[in-house]
């Protein structure tokens, strides 16, 4: 037994680094794309389109990369996932190409698809004889979450004190996680069933699951809201007067909230249930960010503080979705990992497309205040029919 919680705990410091690594690039842009947009000459709708497409492709292919990592006994797509990231993400930054942009902005985000489905599902499969399995991986998520959230800050201070041309260098973190994880992280341990069954197939079975469709709207509700809160706050910002660098900080806080709301979610879950817990994530958004913009004209801390209030509770019932929708489908752990952090991340980013022209048109402030709206009924719904079990 000694054993193998040592491995389990090896597993998860390794597999929770690489998180943490790979999720960081994810996020290094995200401050930039006001300085990328003006460098490429497009405008709001344009980038939220190219933004978009990057999130759907690499995240619609989530599902498929978790159906060939549970048919496979080599980790694979955990090494190639942070290579990719590592190097494609950071050049993006180099071009003054839109094509050349998007294609290597598509292919850093591959390397997204690649890693998630195969890594959750192996925090599970280290942890099967945890029985708060829970904790193990609302660490894993959180720590993804906090290098989502530093990955702002990183870039903004490297572009404002290195300059653009020393902005690769934060590749190297990545290749060198990627190095260590290779030899630190246990083989793959044996898994009780492997499934046989061909990929749509089992898509089939998850879609008749009511429980997972429940969770993958869920999800997806959670990403849109996710997504265009870090991409458009800092257009925001910007018009404000705020710093490259105080953006960059805001945004990371924002995330880093969102993050050690996933490390404590459990916690949360063991008082009010599952149920209670997406319905508290859900609702809270809207009255919070509806404060944020009264006072955010009149105030300098109060509204920064209350944004990044709302990074806690967008992310709080992250991990416990997760967990809820592998108990509920056990042996297609890679592939539920897919669908609830990639294919919902995907339909989450599909937002993005509409959310640009409405911001052209109609401005910052009313993107969040309806996206915080499709949130809070998402949660009156989740109350109502109480969707889950605890």
């Amino acid at each position: 037994m000694k054993n193998i919680l040592n491995k389990a705990t090896r597993a998860l410091f390794g597999l929770s680094l690489g998180h943490f690594a790979l999720d960081l690039y994810a996020a290094i842009l995200t401050p930039l794309y006001p300085l990328i947009t003006s460098k490429l000459s497009i405008n709001l709708a344009q980038i939220s389109l190219i933004i978009a497409l990057g999130h759907l492709i690499s995240s619609m292919m989530q599902p498929v990369f978790g159906f060939i990592a549970d048919k496979m006994r080599h980790r694979i797509f955990m090494v190639w996932g942070l290579i990719l990231s590592s190097i494609f993400i950071p050049l993006t930054i180099k071009t003054n190409s839109i094509f050349i942009f998007t294609m290597f902005l598509l292919l850093g985000m591959l390397g997204n698809a690649f890693f998630h489905p195969q890594v959750s599902a192996l925090v599970k499969d280290f942890h099967k004889q945890n029985p708060n399995i829970s904790r193990a991986m609302g660490v894993f998520l959180g720590m993804g979450t906090i290098g989502y959230a530093l990955g702002p800050y990183i870039s903004t201070f490297i572009i404002q004190n290195w300059g653009e041309n020393n902005f690769l260098y934060i590749g190297l973190f990545g290749l060198i996680s990627c190095i260590f994880i290779y030899f630190f992280v246990p083989k793959m341990p044996d898994r009780d069933c492997y499934t046989k069954e061909n990929f749509f197939f089992i898509m089939k079975e998850i879609l008749k699951n009511k429980t997972c469709v429940f969770l993958t709207f869920v999800s997806t509700i959670k990403s849109a809201v996710s997504i265009s809160f870090g991409t458009y706050i800092p257009f925001l910002l910007q018009k404000q007067g705020y710093s490259l660098t105080q953006t960059g900080l805001i945004v990371t806080l924002f995330f880093v909230s969102g993050g050690l709301a996933t490390i404590f979610s459990s916690k949360f879950e063991r008082k009010m249930g599952a149920n209670g817990v997406v319905i508290l994530s859900m609702v809270s958004i809207l009255p919070i960010i509806v404060l944020f913009l009264l006072t955010f004209n009149h105030l300098k801390y109060f509204p920064v503080i209350l944004f990044i209030l709302t990074g806690f509770f967008i992310l709080l019932s992250v991990g416990i979705i997760l967990v809820q929708a592998q108990r509920e489908m056990p042996q297609y752990t890679a592939v539920v990992s897919g669908v609830m952090q990639g294919f919902s991340w995907g339909l989450g980013a599909l937002f993005l497309a509409p959310l640009g022209i409405i911001g052209q048109y109609f401005g910052i402030k009313a993107i969040l205040i309806l996206m915080a709206s499709i949130a809070f009924i998402v949660g009156l719904y989740t109350a109502k029919y109480k969707c889950l079990k605890d």
